[in-house]
């Protein structure tokens, strides 16, 4: 386990190829915990993701796939997805065969539907519907906080904004006519605001959100991307210290939208920025009046 959480410190540094060879040195330096290597598996698949290594991860979701119990229909909607970004975006049988089997292998938890394999539901009936979906794989990485971790590596954020303008280009030019359309332009507005956000352009980062929220009511039905979009501006506003905004877009994105995919998963993230918000309350209590140790007396900042 010791190896595993190295491994993920690495991860988190954006040192992905180092974290791949600690997660297969902790898969080789034991062979009775099997949970272990499929954590392993897991870590090492979006360690590739995170490269756009498509062949490799589409290995590691074959593997768990195959291994591993926890989801296969998260599983298999992976293996699908990589192979779809691996054939530059083009619908083989296989890859067809694969989306149309991920409803059939969904589980229930405690009566209850896993959030993440009705997320995977939905994006294979859109791709069913039309036999293509918009850069599928990096909006999962958004969906895992991965752009967190590759905000580490500016070449790595610049080179996928580079890969997201051209999918919009290729948007506007072939899929017009799509019956996801909207959706699909929505997609990559969102992750195009986040990239340019990481890239400190945040002007332009609220331009894209804006567009999203002002296009809400054409997504299909229990979309993620517009009250996303306000918690990415909220974010922006948290790091500019604009605490006002911040709290105002926040609160938007807690109660202006409900049943939505992976609502649960917003909301975490939601409180995260709350609870951040009042530090920098605690922050300005402290700059301005900090406490005197010795003799417990609070003392104005400007005080001779």
């Amino acid at each position: 386990m010791f190896l595993v959480f190295r491994a993920r410190l690495q991860t988190l540094r954006c040192r992905l190829n180092e974290a791949i060879q600690t997660y297969e040195y902790a898969i080789r330096s034991q062979s009775d915990w099997k949970n272990l290597h499929h954590i392993a598996f897991w870590e090492i698949l979006w360690c590739h993701v995170f490269q756009r290594q498509w062949k490799e991860a589409a290995v590691m979701a074959k593997t768990l796939l195959e291994e591993n119990n926890w989801s296969k229909a998260t599983s298999c909607f992976l293996l699908a997805t990589f192979q779809f970004e691996d054939n530059n975006s083009v619908a083989t049988d296989e890859i067809i065969q694969l989306y149309k089997r991920v409803p059939d292998l969904k589980i229930r938890l405690a009566g209850k539907s896993i959030p993440l394999e009705k997320y995977a539901i939905k994006q294979c009936e859109h791709f069913l519907e039309q036999k293509w979906l918009f850069l599928p794989a990096l909006e999962l990485v958004y969906l895992m906080n991965g752009f967190y971790i590759l905000a580490h590596d500016h070449n790595k954020l610049q080179e996928t904004l580079n890969i997201v303008n051209n999918a919009l280009k290729d948007v506007e030019l072939n899929h017009t006519n799509d019956q996801f359309y909207v959706d699909s332009y929505g997609s990559g507005l969102l992750l195009r605001g986040v990239l340019l956000h990481f890239l400190r352009r945040y002007d332009e980062a609220h331009e894209n959100f804006d567009a999203i929220i002002n296009m809400a009511k054409q997504f299909d039905e229990k979309s993620l991307l517009a009250p996303n979009a306000v918690f990415e501006k909220a974010i922006i506003y948290i790091e500019l210290k604009q605490k006002q905004k911040a709290n105002e877009y926040l609160q938007k994105s807690i109660n202006d939208y409900k049943e939505y995919q992976l609502e649960s998963r917003l909301h975490f993230r939601i409180n995260a920025a709350m609870q951040k918000v009042k530090q920098m309350d605690n922050d300005l209590n402290k700059n301005y009046f900090p406490i005197n140790k010795k003799s417990n007396i609070m003392l104005h900042f400007n005080s001779p």
